[in-house]
């Protein structure tokens, strides 16, 4: 079976979401906007053979300990769903999630949408709460074998 063309998963992504003319603007990108509050911006990098969704996580500016934070979250992408943080020109972070061109689907742009969110959401508050919310660094836990 043949892959779906950019233009049509967006097609099929607005089908799903009740924006059946959903597509593409002039720079190649697509935003949606949720609850007045978010962005999220789709754009296919086909030399890449991926899409990449973004959302910028406004109402927090990130500090030297935000950043400490969302480094930690950048590991293994462990704390981004598989994708990564960074921050902007305006100081706020910037989460990122890859979908493999062959992965891709209607329904998997609507799932990588709704875990995009739920990760910046997540991040929004995290980073609200400030250094004193995170869990203290302490020795390494004694379950986890140093290498």
């Amino acid at each position: 079976m043949p892959s779906l063309s950019a233009a049509e998963l967006l097609s099929e992504l607005g089908g799903a979401i009740g924006i059946p003319e959903l597509c593409m603007d002039a720079e190649g990108c697509c935003r949606l906007a949720f609850d007045g509050d978010w962005m999220v911006e789709l754009r296919h990098a086909p030399a890449q053979g991926r899409w990449l969704l973004s959302c910028s996580v406004h109402g927090v500016l990130v500090s030297g300990d935000g950043m400490q934070l969302l480094l930690r979250g950048n590991l293994a992408g462990s704390g981004f769903g598989g994708g990564w943080a960074a921050i902007d020109e305006r100081g706020h972070a910037v989460l990122h999630l890859p979908l493999a061109d062959a992965d891709a689907s209607g329904s998997a742009l609507v799932q990588a949408t709704e875990l995009l969110l739920d990760h910046a959401e997540r991040w929004r508050k995290r980073l609200a709460e400030g250094p004193s919310a995170r869990r203290a660094q302490g020795p390494m836990d004694r379950w986890a074998q140093r290498i």
